[in-house]
């Protein structure tokens, strides 16, 4: 709301470093068109995997997890949730499958965004679908245990008026095009997140109106990548960034261009991960096994099964188990650890 007071993202004068990242991301939009014709099999492989991780990097943010093994029956709707953390894993399952099903037909408005929190809620025995029903804050906890307030948020008697102008101004300036979409869509997400309209949810339901905003703009990457998991692989930066943005912003004096520079950097690597997955897998079809070594050629340092799957997402776990055993016994790689979640490296 504070963002789109008196004319200021018409009158916001970017850097040429954020003018440049706009152009690189409207040139990824352009290509993917392309990819749907070339490549529709790729981008389904990577449309089941990208769903998954983001429903679980998003959760796993607010500390709220499960096992991989039910992490996967639960996506798959093969499973009941068995205690808090799965019945909002579930609800974000569901509203994220709305999300990428009927995203042009959700329109933008402060009643809608409540059924939405409903909806992530309906699983768990919290109550979803309404406003802070008391102030919130935004605390940090200090290396040494003690807490202070970082941030204070909209109250909450205000909360309902704020949300439904921020709702009203951000259609109307989509709908007058004069500012790039990109930076609405990032100036509406900074000024839902210093609202902060629920007593819990906050951060999840940003990353689902992300995704929202950015189909009904046509910029489609997060169905192929997770941009959830882009966020919580960046999580310091993430704060940060929010943290200096949200600065002064009751004042309409904070500095907007640090919160869409990480925006935008979220969204082109993101579109640079499509490009390099559908290239990847193009130029190296045919034997999986082959595809799984060339992968862990490509990686510098330590590495993980999860990231080799993730670059080979339509290869079988039992396939990489062997190829990973087969290079362990040529002494080509070696773990680091023990466990799932082991690291590995080359030798």
């Amino acid at each position: 709301m504070i963002s789109f007071e008196n004319n200021n993202l018409n009158n916001l004068a970017l850097p040429m470093n954020i003018v440049r990242m706009l152009t690189a991301i409207n040139e990824y939009k352009g290509k993917q068109d392309l990819y749907k014709k070339q490549s529709p099999q790729i981008l389904n492989t990577l449309k089941d995997v990208a769903i998954v991780q983001s429903a679980e990097s998003s959760n796993r943010i607010e500390g709220i997890y499960t096992s991989n093994k039910r992490l996967r029956e639960i996506m798959n709707n093969k499973i009941e949730p068995r205690d808090r953390s799965e019945s909002e894993i579930a609800g974000y399952r569901d509203v994220l499958n709305t999300i990428h099903s009927d995203f042009d037909a959700i329109p933008i408005r402060s009643s809608v965004l409540l059924q939405l929190h409903r909806d992530l809620y309906k699983f768990s025995s919290a109550k979803g679908g309404n406003y802070k029903s008391t102030d919130n804050v935004i605390e940090e906890i200090l290396p040494n245990g003690s807490k202070y307030i970082r941030f204070k948020p909209v109250d909450a008697f205000r909360t309902p008026s704020y949300m439904d102008t921020l709702c009203e101004e951000y259609r109307k300036e989509i709908a007058k095009g004069e500012v790039e979409p990109l930076v609405l869509i990032a100036a509406f997400i900074l000024d839902f997140l210093c609202i902060h309209p629920f007593n819990d949810g906050n951060g999840r339901m940003s990353r689902l109106l992300t995704l929202l905003l950015l189909y009904q703009s046509g910029f489609e990457v997060g169905r192929f990548i997770s941009l959830e998991k882009i966020i919580e692989d960046s999580k310091e930066t993430y704060y940060e960034a929010l943290n200096k943005a949200s600065m002064l912003w009751h004042d309409g004096k904070n500095n907007l261009q640090i919160w869409i520079e990480y925006f935008l950097g979220v969204i082109i690597k993101a579109y640079k991960e499509l490009e390099e997955r559908v290239g990847y897998i193009e130029n190296t079809k045919g034997n999986k096994s082959e595809r799984i070594e060339n992968a862990i050629e490509g990686k510098l340092g330590y590495f993980t099964k999860s990231e080799i799957r993730t670059i080979c997402p339509d290869v079988g776990e039992a396939t990489i188990n062997r190829v990973f055993e087969k290079l362990k016994i040529e002494g080509k790689i070696e773990a680091v650890g023990k466990g799932r979640n082991s690291k590995w490296k080359k030798i």
